[in-house]
């Protein structure tokens, strides 16, 4: 990610029940019987066709992640959980259900799976218990970093925001006790992603950590680790 050349402008909020989605239950889907578990925005699940396995991160209403099996048509080059048969998927939830695309490997997905909930329509989170349980102080203001000053929105969980109007950069995350785990995306930057993230290739994953009137933390291109040291203080 580059350095942020301007200050952030945010923009407006989503509302409660843009953000607001319960995915996990049981799917009758195009590729088995599906059973999805969630905590907060991260997603883990199995389906019965070859002991196939999801894992990914719920951004808004859609997941971006990861199926892997124990066979499968393509072998990649590098293993995934300890296997070697996987690929990417996207898939966009409404309360009943999900359509979307897999993909082998590294592939950009491409081809469809779709789900019907079992049991009829998800229900909401408790948006204000959220808020009260798993955030601490708000860490919404301006804040001086060593990526630029940035200035931060909250509602609840939720974080989002603009900077560099250059790249048309956003953050976009929910915060857990004092950890923010996020996505910066951007037009362009130093590594272009296999797939895109928001319509755009350009992102990766950020991780903060607020102690007061500090943070600290890294982030990172794509789907790696966070690495890069990003540190500031409240303005």
């Amino acid at each position: 990610m580059k350095t942020f050349l301007m200050a952030v402008s945010i923009v407006a909020f989503m509302t409660a029940s843009a953000f607001a989605m319960n995915v996990g239950g049981s799917y009758n889907t195009s590729e088995g019987d599906l059973t999805l578990n969630q905590n907060g925005d991260r997603i883990f699940g199995r389906y019965t066709k070859d002991n196939g396995e999801i894992t990914g991160l719920l951004y808004d209403s859609t997941l971006d992640g990861f199926w892997i099996e124990d066979i499968s048509d393509r072998r990649c080059s590098s293993s995934k959980n300890g296997r070697y048969y996987w690929g990417r998927i996207s898939l966009e939830f409404s309360g009943n259900g999900f359509s979307g695309s897999w993909g082998y490997c590294n592939d950009s997905p491409s081809r469809q799976w779709t789900g019907s909930r079992v049991g009829g329509k998800a229900s909401g989170f408790d948006t204000d218990k959220f808020a009260r349980d798993d955030v601490a102080d708000s860490i919404e203001g301006v804040w001086s970093s060593s990526e630029g000053d940035i200035s931060l929105s909250q509602n609840g969980s939720r974080v989002r925001g603009n900077y560099n109007p250059q790249d048309n950069g956003e953050i976009t995350g929910t915060i857990k006790g004092s950890t923010l785990s996020s996505y910066w995306i951007e037009n362009h930057s130093s590594q272009r992603c296999s797939s895109p993230k928001n319509g755009r290739y350009y992102w990766g994953t950020l991780k903060l950590t607020f102690n007061g009137d500090r943070f600290s933390g890294q982030w990172g291109y794509c789907d790696e680790q966070p690495s890069r040291s990003w540190t500031g203080q409240r303005k």
